[in-house]
């Protein structure tokens, strides 16, 4: 190799044309990160509501011939409520399990 031959490009610090320039996007593009991550919770929230919702309708369908079961608390099944919708889907599991085994 011959030493001390070198190809140099001198750059000029003149404006580049179709530049983006000197904006930041780091506000925008934190913006549309977080609104994405939102999409995407409330998307596994009701997926998961859903997947409870059909359990229940599940056990509460078991249950009409297992035993005496206790709808009054459908009331409180809601997107809104997750925790009330998981006992009443508990308390609905327990009555479909004591109704079959009264029944064996």
């Amino acid at each position: 190799m011959a030493e001390g031959k070198y190809n140099l490009r001198i750059i000029d610090e003149n404006r580049i044309p179709l530049s983006s320039g000197v904006k930041d996007y780091t506000g925008i593009a934190f913006v549309t990160v977080i609104v994405c991550i939102i999409i995407a919770l409330l998307i596994m929230y009701y997926l998961w509501f859903r997947n409870h919702k059909k359990r229940i309708v599940e056990l509460s369908v078991m249950g009409i011939n297992g035993g005496k079961i206790d709808l009054e608390g459908m009331k409180d099944v809601s997107i809104f409520h997750p925790i009330r919708t998981i006992r009443f889907e508990t308390e609905l599991e327990n009555q479909v399990v004591a109704g079959t085994a009264n029944s064996i």
